[in-house]
């Protein structure tokens, strides 16, 4: 296939006026590996993106090479098909692939311009999660305004959303199956078509699991793609969450430099037994500049790290808060935390940014 790689974003838009009928969820593939230097920097700023741009599009983190534990050989077939070169890389939709670290604004602009697409294809994702295999059912609705039919290949990923690795620290997307493509299928103007798979699941992967589905033609430009979560924060599926009581970017203003900021949570027991919650601040993955400070803390004291914190059933532990305290010793104006929960082998996470504006 041909690719379109550059290290910065210039011109290489597709003509906005080829729009199609339906909104396009963008495809972002992520070439990482946790033995990358610069990889995290760019799944940072795709998790910021993400924030920003909630519901537009979808993420699969490709890892690659053999010290890495994650990475497959489907993954690696991926990565052979686009010819990449350099991690990490960003490719949108198939289609526009940048290497090194993207910005934030860098990538929202290619996300732009790719959603003024549209789409010729509406998909949907029903998945259900058995002892040792995922399934998904997708539906498939074919704009009746196009003037050729389309010869797709249907796509499917699973995907680990958060997990903890102990050397590379928290990691995002990351795809356990990506199984090859089978026979392409003619999708014609005007068709509503539905699709079953099924995928074997490993019981020691983590939650939340994200079942993809996505069409793509020959040269693996993505028409459309959808998704379906299978658990994690979910009440039928995760046993607990971390929930927001607000924002998890916030910005300071300048004039304000030296001052704390709160981020507040609530936890929720969605099983109907007590449990018992570690709160973690794992210095693996907190991004703070020199002099500032955190703490974590409900109304009326601060806890040390790790804490344990007891749940009732079906119960709530609210006014849980941490703050970020800024210094004006500091030339950098953005800060990273991660707070993590854990009960047994279940762990949720929620990532929390300061900025100073």
């Amino acid at each position: 296939m041909t690719l379109i790689v550059a290290s910065g974003c210039g011109e290489r838009f597709p003509d906005p006026s080829q729009e199609g009928e339906f909104e396009r969820t963008v495809f972002l593939e992520e070439a990482t590996g946790t033995w990358c230097v610069n990889c995290p920097a760019v799944a940072a700023n795709i998790e910021v993106l993400l924030d920003e741009h909630p519901d537009e599009l979808i993420v699969l983190a490709l890892h690659s090479q053999t010290q890495d534990p994650y990475a497959s050989d489907e993954t690696e077939a991926r990565l052979s098909d686009f010819g990449v070169a350099a991690f990490p890389t960003v490719i949108f939709d198939g289609v526009e692939a940048f290497e090194g670290v993207q910005t934030v604004e860098a990538m929202a602009q290619i996300l732009q311009h790719r959603q003024a697409l549209g789409s010729p294809l509406m998909i949907e994702v029903e998945a259900t999660e058995a002892a040792d295999s995922v399934s998904w059912k997708v539906g498939v609705i074919v704009s009746s305004l196009i003037e050729e039919s389309i010869d797709g290949y249907l796509r499917i990923a699973l995907v680990e959303d958060t997990l903890t690795d102990e050397s590379a620290g928290l990691l995002h997307h990351v795809v356990r199956r990506l199984p090859e493509a089978d026979a392409p299928v003619r999708l014609n103007p005007g068709d509503t078509l539905e699709f079953d798979r099924t995928l074997a699941l490993e019981t020691n992967w983590g939650r939340p699991l994200i079942a993809v589905a996505w069409i793509e033609d020959a040269n693996h430009e993505v028409y459309q793609a959808a998704s379906n979560e299978l658990g994690g924060g979910n009440p039928d599926m995760g046993d607990f969450s971390i929930d927001l009581d607000g924002d998890s970017i916030q910005i300071l203003p300048v004039s304000q430099i030296g001052q704390s900021v709160n981020f507040n949570f609530t936890l929720q027991n969605h099983t109907q037994n007590p449990l018992t919650l570690t709160l973690d601040l794992p210095e693996i993955l907190r991004e703070l500049p020199e002099h500032w400070s955190f703490s974590l803390c409900d109304e009326t004291i601060c806890y040390s790290v790790p804490s344990d914190f007891d749940l009732p059933a079906s119960g709530l532990l609210e006014g849980l808060h941490l703050a970020i305290g800024t210094s004006a010793e500091d030339e950098e104006t953005e800060g990273t935390m991660v707070l993590t929960a854990a009960s047994g082998e279940e762990i949720d996470t929620q990532v929390f940014i300061l900025r100073i504006e």
